[in-house]
């Protein structure tokens, strides 16, 4: 991917952006991110033209768009939850709680999880959905102070401190080097209540929202599938490894390689996922089991 910002005009950018498969994609949005022009020779414009992997290319460009114009221009053009320098700051962040502070934030999460396995039974906000369907828990999470307003990023600060094997995830054995992370310090100002996602496996999705306790966006969503939360040695790690991989699939969703600290498989997002899923554009990787043949989106 390759972006090129043709003009600017009263808050307004305009890019060429050129896509894995070397295809230009015109696009104009608001300082805001919103996108009011998107044009592309050879995609259809009309969405129900395109094939599936169409559709992720014009995705892929429209992200990538924003994320130049973030870096490039400095606004705030990245839907918050999606922006990787703040999923960094919220893996720091939730990463030095104490185990006190993290049961407080992150407690109800656990307990949700383990009623899928403890034979208790699940109670769901959707009176049609089975717990044996996908169900996705979300909390969000409002950091202080604010990630975006750190020169040079915060993503760039912490590849740059970054001293572990140049093959190894960033989290893969606990050994981020927080000595060196002073000015990278982050706390939880607040969390939402729980958000509950549901996909019945037919293509229908629901959702069920928790409190949002401050009047802004928040900066990161902590979302897991349900699992067995006796499967893993530490839930706090757990939580951390899931916004790693959520960094990683928001760099792939732009159709960008995943720096080197974020290329490890498991459970990062809903929308990666999906893409993952059911798109030849991706490999599996939100799936520790299967097999990754490269760490480049096509």
């Amino acid at each position: 991917m390759d972006a090129t910002i043709t003009g600017e005009k009263d808050d307004a950018v305009g890019l060429s952006v050129i896509d894995n498969a070397d295809v230009e994609h015109l696009v104009e949005m608001e300082a805001d991110g919103e996108i009011y022009h998107h044009t592309c020779d050879e995609i259809a414009n009309n969405p129900a033209k395109r094939t599936r992997e169409e559709c992720e290319r014009v995705d892929q460009a429209r992200r990538f768009a924003r994320w130049h114009v973030y870096r490039e221009r400095g606004y705030d053009t990245v839907p918050p939850t999606e922006n990787p320098d703040r999923l960094v700051a919220g893996l720091l962040a939730i990463t030095m709680l104490s185990e006190g502070e993290f049961d407080d934030y992150f407690g109800d999460l656990h307990a949700k999880l383990r009623r899928h396995y403890d034979g208790f039974g699940v109670e769901l906000p959707f009176d049609d959905a089975d717990p044996d369907d996908a169900i996705v828990y979300q909390k969000d999470v409002y950091l202080q102070p604010d990630p975006v307003d750190f020169d040079p990023p915060v993503l760039e600060q912490f590849l740059g401190r970054f001293d572990g094997d140049a093959d190894s995830p960033a989290v893969g054995d606990g050994d981020i080097p927080f000595d060196e992370m002073d000015e990278l310090d982050f706390e939880l100002e607040a969390v939402s209540g729980m958000h509950v996602l549901h996909n019945d496996g037919q293509g229908n999705e629901q959702v069920s929202h928790g409190e949002h306790p401050l009047d802004r966006d928040p900066d990161v969503r902590v979302e897991l599938m349900a699992f067995d939360p006796a499967s893993v040695d530490s839930f706090q790690h757990y939580v951390v490894s899931n916004l790693a991989c959520q960094i990683r699939d928001r760099f792939l969703l732009m159709g960008v390689k995943p720096p080197v600290p974020f290329r490890a498989q498991g459970w990062g997002t809903y929308e990666g996922f999906q893409s993952q899923k059911f798109c030849s554009l991706y490999d599996e990787y939100w799936s520790s089991e299967a097999a990754v043949s490269s760490w480049e989106p096509w």
